[in-house]
């Protein structure tokens, strides 16, 4: 029998990235918000040099920008890349739904039906963090079943763009009970193996979150958007993996 190798422990870059994206997801470091290399090394205990390295892939990813004088800030909420994302998603995951409903076995409607209920669970708490978590692991389910690996890499590179918009999303609590009133809709017809209902129900569900985004977000006004690079892809800066978000 072959023993299982236990995983590296992550690099001090990968600590410094993941700490500062968790920062920036949940909203401690808020939008607009200077970094400061220094005061994140020290408050994360490690030298200059994996900060910098983090901040560079968070720069190229767009969680991070660069504004001049200012020195690189947490990237602004923009509603119009958030519109993008959510409409990106309504055909990705009207697309996973279907393949899904086409694959779905009795043991994978059981794990749905059991991510259900953790997420109804996390609504009655009422803990925004709990509920993005829940959200993230039905929809990775869908994924999963579809049996499409491009599908799942697509949900877990936006996925961390989606958490910051959810944030503002979910402070809405009849936002939280529809969102989780949609996912019942989008397990049945899964579970049912209806292809056709699965596609409408998560196209729908999407949609519908890319409204109670859009009236979340505020606009920024052109004063806070003054002197900011606008989000574009880049070349991933030198010396850094691709780790993606």
């Amino acid at each position: 029998m072959q023993s299982s190798m236990p995983n590296p422990p992550p690099t001090l870059i990968e600590q410094a990235y993941d700490a500062i994206l968790g920062a920036i997801c949940d909203g401690r470091l808020a939008p607009s918000t200077r970094l400061n290399q220094d005061e994140l090394a020290a408050s994360l205990g490690i030298s200059r040099q994996p900060v910098g390295q983090a901040l560079s892939l968070l720069k190229w990813q767009g969680f991070v920008r660069d504004t001049g004088r200012r020195g690189l800030i947490v990237a602004p909420i923009d509603p119009d890349f958030f519109r993008a994302v959510y409409q990106l998603r309504e055909a990705l995951d009207s697309l996973a739904a279907t393949l899904a409903a086409q694959r779905c076995t009795r043991a994978d409607a059981a794990e749905g039906r059991k991510l259900l209920a953790e997420g109804k669970a996390a609504l009655r708490n009422g803990r925004i963090d709990a509920l993005i978590d829940a959200d993230m692991r039905f929809h990775l389910w869908v994924c999963d079943v579809a049996g499409n690996p491009l599908l799942l890499e697509a949900m877990r590179l936006y996925w961390n763009h989606l958490r910051r918009a959810m944030g503002e999303a979910l402070r809405d609590p009849a936002a939280q009970k529809r969102i989780w009133e949609e996912h019942e809709a989008v397990l049945r017809t899964i579970a049912a193996r209806d292809p056709v209902a699965a596609s409408r129900s998560a196209g729908e569900h999407a949609r519908e979150a890319g409204k109670t985004m859009a009236r979340a977000i505020p606009t920024p006004s052109a004063r806070a958007l003054r002197g900011i690079i606008p989000l574009r892809p880049t070349r991933p800066p030198k010396g850094t993996s691709r780790h993606k978000a």
